[in-house]
């Protein structure tokens, strides 16, 4: 859901992979003693900012050779020697890596993945110490009326209960650039139909955030789509759940809705955004068993040359009831499809279903690809890139990233609306604490980030669990628990049944 393509990253991800797979940086940043030096570099000082932040600026401006260093100013030999390791090792020019990290999103992540050792490890899969990603329902107002939408938006809609003012979402997106947030998603409803979107946009832009929006697009005319590139979003998802009006319409619940949609994806590409645009599909029976809508999809896909198809798993929340959802068996189904676009090497067709990270390292296993996913936003060799994968790990929630709703309450995801764990907003002051604070002390966050910890719930005993975790919000959805097994998953088959069972008799 936006998070930056790790292609055009200065370095190769599969130089990463190979040193994690040496296990040296693992043994490095997991020692107590590199923890308690990080930890030094992280303190504030009396200018309000930390030591890590002043050797990030040193050394991407800092033009003096190592004996200048020396002589004139000592401390500046400790960040110099680190990003010159940092070169050699990923084969990076340092003055390449000096632009790079000038970038504010860049130094956010460095920032975030310095608390993360220090906090939580190098594990598999990462927890981080500041989410990597916040998801914002701006508004609860549609234009539509879907009927998978899971925060139950549509044209008559007045939002959520106390839905914030204008004021108090200028103050949460001020807020959140303050933090180590990188990157930023926005959605509803329709984020497009809140006149508060722009104005909390440019902060975010200014702020130095990664942003994405998540929108059905037929909001976008040719003056909204300049409107976009001017601002500079780096991902656009527009959503259509069918190839065609017939199919797209009903399931949006609003005649015309593809053909404006349509348009509007066409208006992004005319712009010049086209290679930002991807489509969200998602796979619920109705569109992409009954109707067979994937094969379209891919087909469309090629038709506008868009960048992307992402292959939104579908969640029983909101108005989406359990009886359009896939069996587990529909679902691996559709998985050989998946692959198999995949190992055209088009890097074009992804899943938000972790399930589709363990379909893809039970192909390399098997000797039957060598193909495979980095989260929902990448893919690539899966005999080069198999460590990081296993460090991305499938299922975010609570552990890289979490939601705001249109009220201001904080829950573990988006899929989860009524799972309330904070709010930005307490005794009526907004502050960034009040996120970062749910982030670290929610015990729903820690029972779902100790998921891992527990691989007999599981059908696949926790082999899987680092490119997987099964998504919460599903296990949620249909148990109530946290900790259930996601019945999404052929593995676990057996153990759901017995658990459905279980319910019904209680």
């Amino acid at each position: 859901m936006g998070l930056w393509n790790l292609n055009r990253f200065p370095f190769k991800p599969e130089n990463l992979s190979e040193n994690l797979k040496n296990g040296s940086l693992y043994k490095i940043l997991n020692n107590p003693l590199s923890k308690k030096i990080i930890s030094k570099y992280l303190e504030i000082d009396e200018s309000g900012i930390t030591k890590l932040e002043k050797f990030v600026e040193k050394f991407s401006t800092d033009t003096r050779g190592l004996f200048q260093r020396i002589l004139k100013e000592k401390e500046t030999i400790i960040p110099y020697i680190i990003f010159d390791h940092i070169c050699k090792i990923f084969n990076i020019e340092r003055e390449k890596l000096k632009d790079f990290i000038k970038n504010p999103i860049i130094r956010r992540s460095i920032l975030n993945v310095a608390k993360t050792i220090v906090k939580f490890g190098v594990r598999e899969p990462l927890i981080f110490a500041e989410p990597l990603m916040v998801v914002w329902n701006i508004t609860g107002k549609c234009n539509l009326r879907c009927k998978h939408c899971y925060e139950d938006a549509g044209v008559l809609s007045k939002g959520l209960p106390q839905e914030l003012t204008r004021e108090e979402k200028i103050k949460v997106m001020e807020e959140i650039v303050k933090t180590n947030i990188p990157t930023f998603a926005f959605a509803g409803g329709e984020p497009l139909i809140d006149p508060t979107f722009w104005e909390l946009a440019r902060i975010g832009k200014e702020g130095g955030l990664y942003m994405s929006i998540n929108t059905n697009g037929t909001l976008i005319t040719k003056e909204v789509a300049e409107k976009l590139k001017e601002i500079g979003f780096a991902y656009y998802g527009i959503s259509l759940d069918g190839a065609s009006s017939q199919v797209h319409d009903e399931f949006r619940g609003v005649k015309g809705s593809f053909e404006r949609a349509l348009n509007g994806i066409k208006n992004l590409i005319e712009v010049g955004e086209g290679d930002k645009v991807c489509i969200s599909f998602t796979v619920a029976r109705e569109n992409a068993i009954i109707k067979n809508q994937i094969p379209e999809m891919i087909k469309l896909r090629d038709e506008l040359g868009i960048r992307k198809v992402v292959l939104y798993n579908y969640i029983p929340c909101g108005r989406a009831d359990f009886g359009n959802d896939l069996t587990c068996e529909e679902r691996e189904k559709l998985f050989e499809i998946f692959y198999d676009d995949l190992q055209k090497g088009k890097e074009s067709l992804l899943s938000t279903a972790p399930q589709f990270g363990r379909y893809c390292k039970q192909m390399y296993e098997l000797g039957q690809g060598n193909y495979t996913i980095l989260g929902h936003f990448s893919s690539g060799n899966a005999s080069k890139l198999k460590n990081l994968v296993e460090l991305i790990g499938g299922c975010g929630a609570g552990r890289a990233y979490i939601a705001i709703q249109p009220d201001g309450s904080i829950t573990p995801c988006v899929f989860m609306p009524k799972v309330y764990i904070g709010s930005m907003k307490i005794n009526g002051e907004i502050k960034k604490e009040n996120l970062l604070d749910v982030w670290e002390n929610s015990e729903v966050l820690k029972i779902i980030r100790d998921r891992r910890n527990h691989p007999e719930r599981y059908g696949c005993k926790g082999k899987y669990f680092s490119v997987c975790g099964g998504c919460v919000a599903r296990s949620y959805a249909y148990f109530g628990d946290f900790t259930a097994p996601d019945p999404g998953c052929i593995l676990n088959k057996e153990i759901v049944e017995n658990l459905i069972k279980q319910k019904a008799l209680v």
